[in-house]
């Protein structure tokens, strides 16, 4: 459980009408797929894989959301990456077994559409079927071999692309390492602030639940007091503590994640 505590007290003199909810920032986007913070791409294709619960369905990344997803550009008929997607299921069941979330997804180069069985028979995640009308390859700007990391909120984390700098082939001990420690280190943390009028604003995942309690002491007790549980549609949530703004109370807020 993740504990934000910000000790912001109130503007006494200002006092809003109604609590808002926020939908998403708009931002603006990176320029390329493959610099952090980037959306994933927009893209459905067929899922192939017969162990797959969406097994022949037509889908997309937005699927995966609310959990880090390791996103791999493969070739069905390439021997390296063979080798890769073995690795990768390797790489799922040490995450299972440790209880650690992570979605494992496969898109497979068009050009490879008749092997397809050579990953189905190494793996037991989803694997998605490129066709050149979509060609998810183009969408990420990436190639053969290329890894994503993205985030619960379907933000990249971290890219390794084939040949770069650093090591990413999964059969080697480093390769396999980096990869590992991109994942890990893939979460979102949930961050919350407070202004000046009272307004607490989470910057979480949507469908996660969150707790906001407040203090009027913090003292040694702290007597922190709940305030609101609240599950949030959207990345952003902003709640104004309506009551302090009217009684011009100066209080303090801690958020916390409800696992």
């Amino acid at each position: 459980m993740n504990r934000l505590i910000f000790p912001r007290c109130l503007a006494a003199t200002v006092i809003l009408a109604v609590a808002c909810f926020n939908p998403c920032r708009t931002l603006a986007q990176p320029d390329s797929p493959k610099i952090p913070g980037s959306p994933w791409p927009e893209w459905e294709l067929t899922d192939f894989q017969p162990k797959s619960p969406r097994f022949n369905e037509t889908y997309g990344l937005d699927h995966f959301r609310g959990r880090v997803t390791f996103v791999a550009l493969l070739a069905t008929w390439c021997g390296f990456c063979k080798t890769q997607i073995e690795k990768m299921e390797e790489m799922r069941k040490e995450f299972a077994a440790n209880r650690i979330e992570v979605n494992f997804v496969v898109v497979n180069i068009t050009s490879g559409e008749s092997e397809q069985n050579e990953f189905i028979s190494r793996s037991s995640f989803p694997l998605f079927q490129d066709t050149a009308l979509v060609d998810a390859f183009t969408l990420h700007k990436g190639g053969k071999d290329d890894y994503y990391i993205y985030n619960e909120r379907g933000e990249l984390t971290d890219f390794f692309a084939y040949g770069g700098d650093r090591e990413s082939n999964l059969a080697t001990a480093e390769g396999f390492a980096n990869l590992k420690q991109a994942v890990l280190d893939a979460p979102f943390r949930s961050r919350a602030s407070v202004d000046t009028v009272a307004a607490v604003t989470i910057d979480g995942v949507a469908g996660r639940t969150y707790r906001i309690d407040f203090s009027e002491d913090l003292g040694d007790s702290k007597n922190w007091t709940p305030l609101k549980t609240v599950t949030i549609d959207a990345d952003q949530y902003i709640y104004v503590d309506l009551k302090a703004t009217r009684l011009r109370k100066h209080r303090f807020y801690q958020v916390e994640e409800v696992p």
